[in-house]
């Protein structure tokens, strides 16, 4: 519900795995050797965070070109840490270090340490019944995000209350994940354990007061009526409504063949992870979540065009006992990430829009490098990408089909710095909204 969502809002950097298949000489040539700093102010906007404001500061190892790992590993070590806030009331703070070959063995060491707390959470329900814009009271479901806000703002004449923020949680949440992994397969194959620890703490706004609008469409204050959070939970279909510890087993195997992992032109990436809460380990809940993903690059004419076709596909499964912080959490073994809506999974629809027992997702992008450019020697590259998302939320395996997918469609310009640095801006439109983001990274 919003929290892990800002790691995909402020991402910079890949972390992926080592390749068996190196650089292309061209962008092997542009690579830097040794260590180098980027330390930049964070800005950056979305529909769903409104601006957001910060700091970041990596420190990359890439050791020299003698080194036979410099032709095929984004860097030897990273350290980054962030702070970032944004107007919308979300914050991610994170400190996390990567090393993908540690001291020349096959292994990868992973840690992160996040303090994520928003305001603004999401919660429109689960499966078929999280579909529907719709309130109690409203006659009808809305066909667009803007009238359902709108509406969700008026005061009710019989109760003297507004639904302002029936949708929205405040959600405070540290997580540390902790990783091993071990290449296989000339580092094709990887497989991954680990652990994750947190805690969550859960507020929604029911019966606090909140701005809305009177029958006469003046701004007024309003007590706010039961939440959508706060109805499901009194209503026994949701688990863990008060937060409290989350603590779980992390196990993956990986399949990698791209050929860079920040700014892939061709290759496979598919991943099959399993998390599992567990009471061994302090935590209080029990439940299992698989996730299975893979994504695929191609470049069709690398003589005539720098041209990328990119696709992804992927399929979320989670038992009824998972507790609700961790309901939307996608736990991809590179970068476990909040959907499905948003800018990391299903754009124009709003953050965390959809949340099911069983969700599933394809996203299609033509990544096109136009130009190319040295500015005081920073390498810079400029990409036009147009992208396609389509998904949906089921209330389980057994409702699982391929009607009532739901599509968002619109485009991208991303510049890419000294090839591991990646800016992003995306206009989305679907059926529910429009929505524009100013991020980093690529979506997969």
């Amino acid at each position: 519900m919003g929290s892990r969502a800002l790691a995909a809002c402020v991402l910079v950097a890949c972390a992926g795995a080592a390749r068996a298949d190196g650089l292309s000489p061209a962008d092997l040539a542009r690579k830097n050797e040794r260590g180098h700093l980027t330390g930049v102010p964070l800005a950056a906007y979305s529909v769903d965070y409104g601006v957001g404001v910060g700091a970041r500061g990596y420190y990359f190892w890439n050791g020299e070109r003698s080194d036979p790992r410099f032709a095929y590993t984004p860097y030897l070590h990273r350290i980054f840490l962030q702070v970032f806030a944004t107007s919308g009331g979300a914050q991610y703070h994170w400190l996390d270090y990567d090393a993908p070959e540690i001291w020349e063995s096959p292994y990868r060491v992973r840690s992160s340490l996040v303090l994520a707390r928003n305001t603004a959470a999401s919660y429109y329900g689960f499966g078929d019944a999280g579909r529907a814009l719709r309130f109690p009271g409203s006659p009808d479901a809305f066909d667009r995000y803007g009238d359902y806000r709108d509406a969700l703002r008026r005061i009710d004449e019989g109760s003297g209350m507004a639904y302002t923020r029936y949708n929205a949680v405040d959600v405070l949440r540290p997580v540390l994940l902790v990783g091993l992994e071990r290449s296989f397969l000339g580092k094709r194959v990887r497989v991954l354990g680990g652990l994750g620890a947190s805690y969550a703490r859960i507020r929604d706004y029911t019966g606090a007061r909140v701005d809305a609008i009177d029958a006469s469409g003046a701004a007024a204050a309003a007590t706010q009526a039961t939440t959508k959070l706060r109805e499901d939970c009194d209503a026994g279909l949701l688990v863990g409504c008060s937060g409290g510890r989350d603590n779980y087993v992390r196990v993956a195997i990986a399949y990698d063949t791209r050929d860079f992992e920040p700014d892939p032109n061709r290759g496979v990436f598919a991943d099959l992870e399993l998390d599992a809460g567990t009471l061994a380990l302090g935590g209080e809940y029990t439940y299992a979540k698989v996730l299975g993903a893979a994504r695929g690059w191609w470049s069709p004419f690398p003589a005539l065009a720098d041209l990328v076709l990119a696709g992804r596909v992927l399929a979320h499964v989670q038992t009824r006992s998972t507790p609700v912080a961790a309901m939307a959490v996608l736990p991809f073994t590179e970068d476990p990430r909040y959907g499905m809506g948003g800018h990391r999974t299903m754009r124009g629809f709003r953050q965390d829009r959809f949340v099911g027992y069983l969700e599933t997702l394809a996203n299609a992008e033509l990544r096109w490098t136009f130009a190319h450019a040295t500015i005081k020697r920073q390498k810079l590259a400029f990409i036009a990408v147009p992208f396609f998302d389509y998904g949906r939320a089921f209330d389980g395996i057994s409702d699982a089909s391929f009607r009532g997918w739901l599509p968002s469609y619109g485009g991208a310009l991303r510049v890419s710095w000294n090839l591991s640095t990646l800016g992003t801006f995306e206009y989305a439109v679907s059926r529910e909204s429009t929505g524009f983001y100013a991020n980093f990274g690529h979506m997969f």
